[in-house]
């Protein structure tokens, strides 16, 4: 590597928490500010354990050696694109590693040149391995319909399992949304390319208590899909403040602020105005999209391991949060009444209502 390694003036006071801790607070900051992956100076995997967790969340059987060998591919291409094209010169412990998992463990350890070179190479596997799932896409049979069933199918299952952790999952709903709000919502955006709409696919959970927000988080992030593959720039969070961070991973609140200052978001606490222009002056939620990896090897044979990726809005919000969405501006009936006055203005072009536009 050309760098050299960043050495702090002081040990940083989140380093008092444990593993479980850290690796708790990386996962809600990556959902919670809509920071990406490619922007981490460090990774939170502890143990061969956490490593293996994360593989197999990602869709990856880490007792398959085609899958192990994949993955060595990936390691592979991103090294020599770090070589080739930035020049970079990778340690050779990271270049050479026995096992995938010790990748990951390197790129989780203290600041160093070792730890850098590690987190570059997972940074670029990251993005590989996504042009690959879309690319396979593309190159397959498999249908946008097929994909959303078996989204929705592990959505579905991994709510059930919440329930029976004690969440108080009160109302669960998902679907796709209607043409008709696809139109509507494409014709409201500057932007109207459909690619840009995230939430075609969109689950909603409203929880019993705020208490039970960050657990609900975690849980989902641990089951239900890598926080890696969140999608940047488009969480919002409207509920959860260091305080239930803190009381949710029984962690100092100073440490929680500590850790998620290193890279200056404090976007944990709840937005003073709604990100959605339409919505009312006091809304709020959870809302963040995922790319979420699907396993299509049935329908890709010859592509195995065959992951690809389907995209999904996943709003949560408290109960008592929820009432409150529901009362005077913040309705959503009047969402729509102002998402569909700014669509009738754009599509009159600004003509009043009866007068010709053309002779």
């Amino acid at each position: 590597m050309t760098a050299s390694p960043v050495t702090p003036d002081k040990i940083p006071s989140f380093e008092e928490l444990n593993y479980e801790q850290i690796a708790g607070l990386g996962t809600l900051r990556l959902l919670l500010t809509g920071e990406s992956v490619v922007d981490l100076q460090r990774f939170w995997f502890f143990s061969r354990s956490a490593v293996d967790r994360f593989l197999r969340l990602s869709q990856f059987d880490t007792d398959n050696p085609l899958d192990l060998d994949r993955l060595r591919d990936l390691h592979h291409q991103a090294v020599v694109y770090l070589t080739d094209i930035h020049q970079f010169q990778v340690p050779e412990t990271v270049e050479q590693v026995n096992e995938i998992h010790d990748l990951f463990l390197m790129a989780s350890a203290p600041r160093s040149v070792v730890q850098q070179s590690a987190a570059m190479v997972v940074k670029v596997m990251h993005v590989l391995h996504h042009i690959a799932g879309q690319e396979l896409i593309f190159s397959s049979s498999v249908s946008e319909a097929e994909l959303f069933n078996r989204l929705t199918a592990r959505v579905f299952a991994v709510i059930d399992k919440m329930r029976g952790t004690g969440i108080n999952v009160v109302e669960f709903s998902g679907g796709k949304k209607p043409l008709t709000s696809l139109v509507t919502k494409l014709l409201a955006k500057k932007n109207v390319f459909a690619s840009h709409v995230f939430d075609k696919a969109r689950f909603s959970i409203t929880i019993g208590s705020d208490d039970d927000v960050v657990p609900a988080l975690l849980f989902m992030a641990n089951n239900l899909f890598p926080a890696n593959y969140v999608v940047p720039d488009q969480s919002q969070n409207g509920i959860v403040t260091f305080g239930h961070i803190a009381g949710a991973l029984g962690a100092a609140p100073e440490h929680v602020w500590d850790f998620w200052m290193q890279g200056g978001r404090p976007e944990a606490q709840p937005a003073p105005t709604p990100r959605n222009e339409f919505s009312g002056p006091d809304y709020r939620n959870i809302n963040f999209i995922v790319d979420m990896p699907i396993r299509i090897d049935d329908l890709a044979p010859k592509a195995a391991p065959a992951i690809a990726f389907a995209q999904a809005e996943i709003q949560l919000v408290d109960q008592k949060t929820a009432q409150d969405n529901e009362v005077g501006p913040n309705a959503h009936s009047q969402y729509k009444e102002r998402q569909l006055s700014r669509v009738q203005a754009r599509l009159r072009a600004d003509v009043p209502v009866g007068k010709k536009s053309l002779d």
